[in-house]
């Protein structure tokens, strides 16, 4: 009960005497963020044949203060397939996201979305690559 009493008086003094512990603000704990820089969030693959294999390499920096971590890249279709580096990105450094995307069974103008969620803020980047697919029309024999 002393050591409670002792406690608050000087909690209490303090406050009278305006000297309350006080933190500075530069102090608080603010935990740094990773921030993924790509060099182009869009990737137009022009016009290509139907069952062509697009593939694209999207390359990033970690400008952030924190080690960047990659925990997941969502797709709209298992067409698309991505590969992410699964270790964590230091600050300032480099990686890359490799895409593939299957046109086969596609056609006319297509627009893939690869969601990128990782420690930064907001949690995902959104990568886009599109294009038109034409469908090759085979040729019939000539004949009788």
């Amino acid at each position: 009960m002393k050591i409670t009493s002792f406690v608050i008086c000087l909690l209490l003094s303090g406050l009278l005497t305006g000297q309350a512990a006080q933190l500075p603000a530069d102090s608080l704990l603010v935990r740094p963020t990773a921030v993924i820089a790509f060099d182009s969030a869009f990737y137009d693959f022009g016009t290509v044949k139907q069952g062509t294999m697009v593939k694209r390499t999207f390359h990033f920096t970690n400008t952030g203060a924190d080690s960047l971590i990659i925990a997941d890249v969502k797709t709209t279709c298992g067409c698309t397939v991505p590969e992410w580096p699964k270790q964590p990105v230091p600050p300032g450094g480099k990686g890359e996201i490799k895409v593939e995307f299957n046109t086969a069974d596609k056609s006319g103008r297509q627009l893939r979305i690869l969601r990128v969620a990782a420690n930064t803020d907001p949690v995902e980047t959104l990568l886009q690559m599109g294009g038109e697919i034409k469908v090759v029309k085979k040729k019939k024999p000539k004949g009788r």
